[in-house]
């Protein structure tokens, strides 16, 4: 029985790990004059720094702790910029497709629609709620998003996000404590995944900073001939 293939081991040098890191800081320099404040300038940074280590969890306070140690006022820097932190999303955004456009774009570039769904413990986490979740096949407590990619003849990657708001996340009365602690916009409104997925597509029409001709999804949108029959 032939084995299955796995990614192979890196052997890189010192010499390579440093020019890893000039890399690293060159990217960084394209969306740093994005952040307003110099802080989050430097918090975006180290965030970023985090989430290519290599350690079990990519979760705030084991990121801070491993670059930075023990020192709680960092952790709470960080929470506090992902948690609290505004900046103009949708310029990092547009910032971001720019780059993908120069990278990986082509003519025939493709859009890639999926929903995802990530089983979760608890009901703290925003949009939590018992429903159906792609990751375990079943009805499970999860959070639910909705993603749209790219890809073409040069590789592939992630370009817009939304997360879905079960109905009674946005609309009972139950739940607008948690809405509260979650910091839940006071005038959202419920949408489904079809209509989160068309304002992803229609912020890449407007935005026209990537080549692109067609647009893939999976049978949960492909069925649903409104979204198909919109023009964009």
């Amino acid at each position: 029985m032939q084995g299955i293939e796995t990614v192979p081991e890196m052997q890189l040098s010192a010499q390579e790990i440093s020019q890893l890191v000039t890399e690293l800081e060159e990217y960084h320099a394209i969306y740093s004059p994005l952040f307003q404040r110099r802080e989050q300038r430097e918090w975006s940074s180290l965030y970023l720094q985090g989430l290519l280590l290599e350690i079990p969890r990519k979760s705030i306070e084991p990121m801070v702790l491993a670059l930075r140690g023990a020192n709680g006022a960092d952790v709470r820097a960080m929470q506090q910029f992902i948690g609290e932190g505004r900046w103009e999303d949708e310029r990092i955004l547009k910032q971001h497709w720019i780059e993908v456009d120069k990278s990986l774009g082509e003519a025939d570039g493709v859009l890639t629609l999926d929903g995802s769904d990530f089983a979760k413990q608890g009901q703290e986490s925003v949009g939590v709620q018992r429903q159906y979740c792609g990751e375990l096949g079943k009805r499970a407590n999860c959070q639910a998003g909705v993603f749209l990619g790219y890809a073409s003849g040069k590789g592939y990657t992630l370009l817009d996000r939304r997360l879905y708001l079960p109905k009674d996340w946005v609309e009972a009365a139950e739940f607008a404590e948690r809405r509260q602690k979650c910091g839940v916009p006071e005038d959202i409104t419920f949408k489904t995944k079809q209509e989160l997925s068309w304002e992803m597509i229609q912020s890449q029409a407007k935005a026209k900073a990537l080549r692109y001709q067609w647009l893939t999804c999976d049978e949960a949108f492909g069925r649903d001939t409104r979204l198909l029959d919109r023009r964009w």
